[in-house]
């Protein structure tokens, strides 16, 4: 038996979704791909780059307050005051799926999140609307009963240390949720049946991928009003073959103008799919090519949505596709940030579908889609077990990416490379790809006892990036 977590729905039912039994019923060719089935078309042709803006918050304020300025007043969503929480047990080991509240001076709730599989919890102040005054003083943060005051992410982390045994002692074990939320109107035609393809490759892949964790897939499929429906929904199953059947059947149709029904998407998606309160990882790929309408309820529905997904724990990860443009990009990676997800931005590379947004960001490292929906996965779930040296369930972060250096992943596997001693700046990157923290000075020996002594770290893999004497050097460390 599970334990699920809903919140209240906002739309009339008869304007909302309907949940379907999965058909075994093949969709017809698309125009675009003449002669093509859904089931001929191969996964792995999809090509992507991640975008994480925890991993480059440095880069951030560039995005917010630079390039996409324009788009915070439109969207009235600003991930601007981040309050990170590493919430661990006595023994140094993660909690996960622990709640988390940022409380103002008079004790009233102003955002709330769940722990990750990392033991971490983002939280927001002032994240809805458009007041930039950034005054908090008073806040505090609370995890169960206890209290503290809230320092910033420039100040370090909130820090707290439960009487909780470790997940392989507890009820959050093996579970993992993935919901895939997509965009099925006429724009996606060019490229619907490949995501198909793709999503239901994952599925097959998950389970694997995790180390045979208890992997439960759902989806939801959406389009706008007036169409023939707005929102289906195949709730979270533990049998695959009926996500990827509901995920079969679909074929892309209606729409008409540019934006969609994102926020009622995410509502099904959010409130009705049956989560399970006791996973490791609740993830929600939002697959898309359009943001949603701006009138004022549309986008206060989408707020509710949201803040609803947060206090949940379900991490928005959305798939950009093509057609998207930069005040949809900055929705997106907003909710990311808003959720503690990441990013995804298809790329021409495939040469399939329409041109691709070529997202703000400082570098983009292409993949294929598929490979990195399931390294996700595996990255949001991955947990150490008590008295065992951590792992990433055979799979590590594409952590190359986040801070430039000259030595590649594959490499920093087989060998530990060593951080000379010197003056420069460290950057602390976590098992997920987050930039946790960065250091600057003189080091005399960065390694696992000095990242405990500089922010006392919970059991984990961990990623510190130097650059010290103009040379970058990069080195894996065990916090054991």
């Amino acid at each position: 038996m599970y334990k699920t977590l809903s919140m209240a729905a906002t739309a009339d039912m008869d304007g909302g979704f309907v949940e379907e039994e999965a058909m075994d019923v093949a969709m017809p060719a698309m125009p675009d791909y003449a002669g093509a089935a859904n089931n001929a078309v191969a996964a792995g042709k999809l090509t992507a780059g991640e975008v994480n803006d925890f991993a480059k918050w440095y880069f951030w304020p560039a995005v917010a307050d630079g390039s996409h300025k324009q788009y915070v007043t439109e969207w009235r969503i600003q991930p601007r005051h981040r309050f990170t929480v590493q919430v661990t047990n006595a023994a140094g080991y993660p909690v996960a799926a622990k709640a988390v509240s940022l409380l103002d001076g008079q004790g009233n709730t102003l955002f709330q999140a769940v722990t990750d599989n990392t033991g971490k919890a983002e939280l927001w102040y002032q994240l809805i609307g458009n007041n930039v005054c950034g005054k908090h003083a008073g806040l505090k943060i609370q995890v169960d009963d206890q209290q503290a005051e809230a320092k910033e992410w420039t100040e370090g982390l909130n820090s707290f240390v439960l009487d909780e045994p470790c997940n392989d002692q507890s009820p959050i074990t093996n579970d993992v949720d993935v919901m895939f939320v997509f965009d099925a109107t006429g724009s996606m035609g060019d490229e619907l049946n490949y995501l198909q393809a793709e999503m239901k490759d994952v599925i097959a892949r998950a389970k694997d991928a995790t180390g045979g964790l208890d992997i439960r897939t759902g989806a939801v499929v959406y389009r706008d009003h007036g169409d023939e429906y707005i929102t289906r929904l195949s709730r979270l199953t533990a049998d695959i073959a009926t996500t990827q059947a509901f995920i079969d059947k679909q074929q892309a149709d209606g729409g008409g103008d540019y934006p969609e029904a994102v926020p009622e998407a995410l509502m099904a998606a959010v409130n009705s799919a049956g989560w399970n309160s006791e996973a490791r990882a609740r993830i929600a790929f939002l697959v898309l090519d359009a943001p949603c309408h701006q009138d004022s309820a549309t986008i206060a529905l989408l707020h509710e949505q949201v803040l609803n997904a947060a206090a949940l724990g379900v991490r928005i990860v959305p798939v950009v596709c093509s057609g998207l443009g930069e005040s949809g990009e900055y929705m997106l990676r907003a909710m990311a940030l808003a959720t503690n997800g990441t990013s995804f931005f298809l790329t021409d590379d495939s040469g399939i579908g329409l041109p691709h947004l070529k997202p703000a960001t400082d570098s983009l490292k292409v993949e294929h889609l598929n490979d990195m929906l399931v390294r996700t996965i595996v990255e949001f779930s991955a947990m150490p077990e008590c008295g065992q040296s951590p792992i990433i369930n055979n799979q590590s972060p594409m952590t190359d990416d986040f801070v430039p250096n000259p030595f590649e992943l594959k490499d920093l596997e087989s060998s530990e490379v060593t951080i000379p001693h010197g003056e420069g700046v460290i950057y602390i990157v976590d098992v997920s790809g987050k930039l946790i923290s960065i250091r600057e000075g003189a080091f005399d020996e960065a390694d696992s006892r000095w990242l405990q002594s500089q922010l006392s770290l919970p059991v984990g893999v961990y990623f510190l990036k130097a650059f010290i004497d103009k040379q970058w050097y990069t080195k894996k460390v065990l916090v054991y």
